[in-house]
């Protein structure tokens, strides 16, 4: 069995934005073991483990692709600076905005593929990763609506999630309507609740194969 060191690697903020991609990409037909393969996702602490793993990630792959995938959370310029400054060392050819295609160039420090992929769509400013999810709802469900009022109701009445999670909880709000209620993100798409193919989840797909070179 080959050491997952010696694997590529992708960076995500978490264990949930770990099972929703891994999920996403088994819909797609890429299949990944946690210990095979062909990539291991490193979960780690939020956008602050993203940035703070880049540096030493992106050195350590020597011949091998890494990458990152990384919420906006702010303006999607003060974003990319931020990815920026962390991978300054790395002598890459940084366009001024992220590429909607998803960043993607070889470093000669490394001499490996480096990619970015800013949640959702390297372009929405405070984008997460419920925005590229809430494209997944099917577009004739009628229960969405629903949610969106229901959450907003909620707030009336006292609900205490904060205005920055409101999508978060429209999204849990639509699943616990589902036929098996409450399942997380990952496990909803692989039951077929949330479909695999809008726009943005096939970029998002597109960009992942490029980087690794899945075909």
């Amino acid at each position: 069995m080959a050491d997952s060191l010696e694997l590529p690697a992708l960076y995500v903020e978490g264990g949930t934005d770990l099972h929703t991609i891994v999920h996403l990409l088994g819909r797609h037909g890429i299949d990944l073991d946690e210990n095979l393969g062909p990539v291991v996702i490193k979960p780690v602490q939020g956008e602050a483990g993203v940035l703070g793993s880049m540096r030493t990630a992106a050195r350590a792959s020597t011949n091998r692709p890494v990458g990152f995938v990384i919420d906006a959370d702010v303006s999607i310029d003060q974003r990319w600076e931020s990815v920026r400054q962390h991978l300054k060392d790395l002598n890459l050819p940084f366009p001024e905005s992220p590429p909607e295609s998803g960043f993607l160039e070889r470093s000669p420090v490394s001499n490996g593929a480096i990619g970015v992929w800013v949640m959702p769509d390297n372009v929405t400013d405070e984008g997460r990763l419920e925005d590229l999810v809430s494209t997944l709802v099917p577009p004739a469900d009628a229960l969405i609506d629903h949610a969106h009022a229901a959450s907003d109701r909620a707030v009336e009445l006292g609900a205490q999630f904060v205005s920055q999670d409101r999508l978060k909880a429209v999204l849990h709000c639509w699943l616990a309507w589902q036929q098996e209620p409450g399942l997380p993100f990952g496990t909803a798409l692989k039951a077929h609740f949330f479909r695999h193919d809008s726009a943005v989840a096939l970029q998002f797909v597109e960009w992942f194969k490029r980087l690794y070179g899945l075909g």
